[in-house]
């Protein structure tokens, strides 16, 4: 009953960005390994990690940029539907990557 109370001022996209980071907010292995339930069709360029693929912070940075080369707005042309949501991916995989940099003992 709250979420949907809550739903009722948001957009659909700030929508799916609480339903994907809720949880799991600026801890960039569970944002990686969850990627591919907020990306839109037609963003086959995402291979879906295993969290296998995310133990060691060599792996880690290797996806963070592969998800960011998927995400990142500037790949978008200005009409896209999907540059809203894209924006508020890459802010997201950002702040969470910022994070296990300044303290990757947070995870």
């Amino acid at each position: 009953m709250l979420k949907q109370e809550q739903s009722k001022n948001l957009t659909p996209e700030e929508i799916q960005i609480r339903d994907w980071t809720q949880g799991k907010e600026r801890n960039i292995r569970a944002l990686l390994g969850s990627l591919h339930n907020v990306l839109w069709e037609g963003s086959d360029r995402w291979n879906q990690p295993s969290m296998g693929d995310l133990l060691t912070p060599v792996q880690i940075k290797k996806q963070y940029r592969k998800a960011i080369l998927v995400a990142h707005p500037d790949k978008l042309t200005a009409d896209s539907p999907h540059l809203l949501l894209a924006q508020m991916v890459f802010a997201e995989l950002n702040e969470a990557y910022n994070k296990y940099q300044n303290d990757p003992s947070t995870l």
